[in-house]
């Protein structure tokens, strides 16, 4: 948040000099390969519309990517509903 809050002073006119490149450095580590956001990071969400926007102008980064947490399901718990929604189905 701290580049964007920069930012949107430079747009407002508050802050006659542009923000530098954007620096998620502070808010991003990297586990497995990928680039994540660290837990209690001082950020917020834009669409992929405007980080593509706004990189393109100020460069910078990393960008930092959110996705839903990949949920695991037991096989054999699934097929446990699938037959007890069979059953009662045949009520």
């Amino acid at each position: 948040m701290q580049w964007f809050r920069e930012w949107e002073s430079f747009v407002k006119g508050k802050d006659g000099d542009p923000p530098g490149p954007i620096d998620n450095t502070k808010i991003a580590v990297t586990k497995c390969g990928n680039v994540m956001l660290k837990q209690g990071a001082d950020s917020g969400q834009i669409s992929e519309e405007t980080w593509n926007f706004l990189q393109s102008i100020y460069g910078g980064g990393p960008e930092v990517i959110l996705r839903p947490p990949v949920v695991h399901v037991d096989p054999d718990a699934l097929q446990a509903e699938e037959k007890i929604e069979v059953e009662t189905r045949s009520l």
